[in-house]
């Protein structure tokens, strides 16, 4: 074939060839070397690629290996054309946004359905951005065990090779295992995610799996000093004047948060989450009234009980609740995101509460327990562990506490088995008779 360069009158002979028993078409445009596939399966469509060189030895070897790539994709059911990891990304964190959004607009009881925070949501668009970093543009059936167990060391040095004026400012320079571990389960969610889409075929998805050496477990509250806690609520939410409306709200808000956490085991995520329609009442085997919290977690939706006694604190929350929701506050002291929806935990005006830990730290330092005597800090998490501990020394069944609490029994008996075993055995050292004549 011949062409009339713009600037010259001299043709400009391309190169056209078939090889392979005609399966591939080798052409050259402006000197360079493209091939051509067809795709098959009774369409007339073709994949055309080019090949990078202007040496026709070389193009010739180029555009045969292209030609058995996209028979072995072809065999394998993989998309004949590549598609990146980053692009996974793009339409995982696309679908978990559109789930965010609609969460949004749809004023039903949504715990069965699947959602996505706003705090998950923020947490994979910040994770994602290492994965695409470190294998954004490689084809996702490429990514393996070694590309997974590679990343920990890459992930590792990563703000360690920037300039030290470009490192966040609230960055972790040096991640936690357990930071590592989610990031990595993360990639594999991402990979799962694409083989359901066939974007991997018929390779088997990556096994390895990214095992924290130090696991931190935070310290449970011991039962007195939980009545403790329980007793100064009561004098602490007094102190304040019915006239400062929202303080007291405030005050009691937390004496109410702390005893349903306390009573159920649920996760401060998932209690922040609760609607009041998710807060169902009914009887159990004993003619007791209780309610059912239908949470929305980490680990998906479920059914949370909460032991009897935090009956009354439900029913404080649901009939303040009732007589407060059309209370409105100082439109400055409103927040920017005024969410409209009927939180079960709620501000005085209405808005999702977003963190209660200021005003739990606050309560603990004035009662001087911030810490259990091996110097380990309490957070708002340490009610979930005395639920599970409570829980474990009542000989309540592992399995049950596991599923009540949205976790595993190999978790109960990993963070909270440590904290419950040294009671139980000395209860059960001491003599059952013994313990019960000391009641």
């Amino acid at each position: 074939m011949q062409k009339f360069d713009k600037k010259s009158p001299q043709p400009v002979v391309e190169h056209e060839e078939y090889l392979e028993d005609d399966n591939v078409f080798l052409y050259s445009r402006n000197g360079i070397f493209y091939a051509r596939v067809y795709k098959g399966e009774g369409t007339r469509k073709y994949i055309h690629r080019s090949l990078k060189t202007r040496n026709l030895p070389e193009a010739r070897q180029r555009a045969k290996r292209f030609f058995y790539e996209i028979e072995f994709r072809k065999a394998e059911a993989l998309p004949l054309q590549q598609v990146t990891f980053g692009k996974v990304i793009d339409e995982y964190v696309s679908l978990r946004q559109q789930q965010y959004d609609r969460s949004l607009l749809d004023k039903v009881n949504r715990s069965t359905l699947q959602q996505t925070s706003i705090h998950m949501l923020r947490q994979i668009k910040r994770v994602v951005k290492f994965w695409i970093q470190y294998c954004g543009k490689k084809a996702v059936d490429k990514i393996d065990n070694a590309v997974l167990q590679e990343y920990v060391q890459w992930r590792k040095d990563y703000y360690h090779r920037m300039p030290k004026e470009d490192v966040p400012k609230n960055a972790r320079v040096n991640p936690a295992d357990k930071t590592l571990e989610w990031e990595i389960t993360l990639a594999k969610t991402l990979l799962k995610f694409a083989d359901e889409r066939g974007y991997r075929g018929k390779i088997p998805l990556p096994t390895w799996r990214f095992v924290s050496g130090t696991r931190i477990v935070r310290p449970a509250f011991s039962d007195a000093e939980m009545a403790t806690i329980y007793r100064s609520l009561r004098m602490w939410n007094r102190s304040i004047p019915a006239i400062q409306m929202e303080r007291r709200w405030n005050r009691e808000m937390l004496r109410d948060y702390i005893h349903i956490l306390a009573k159920s085991g649920m996760r401060v995520g998932e209690a922040n989450n609760l609607h009041v329609n998710d807060v169902v009442e009914f009887k159990d085997e004993m003619g007791r009234k209780n309610y059912q919290f239908h949470v929305r977690g980490k680990t998906g939706s479920r059914v949370v009980v909460p032991r009897a006694t935090a009956v009354p604190y439900i029913e404080v929350v649901l009939q303040r609740n009732k007589l407060m929701r059309h209370h409105q506050v100082d439109a400055k002291k409103k927040r920017k995101e005024n969410n409209k929806e009927d939180w079960f935990f709620r501000m005085i005006d209405g808005n999702k509460i977003i963190t209660l830990i200021d005003q739990f730290q606050a309560f603990l330092k004035e009662l001087g327990i911030l810490q259990n005597r091996y110097g380990e800090a309490y957070t708002l998490y340490s009610l979930r562990h005395f639920y599970a501990v409570r829980m474990l020394t009542r000989n309540v069944p592992v399995f049950d506490i596991a599923r009540n609490m949205g976790t595993s029994v190999q978790n109960i008996e990993m963070y909270y088995g440590r904290s419950a075993t040294a009671i139980t055995k000395a209860t059960m050292l001491g003599g059952k008779e013994a313990a019960r004549r000391a009641l």
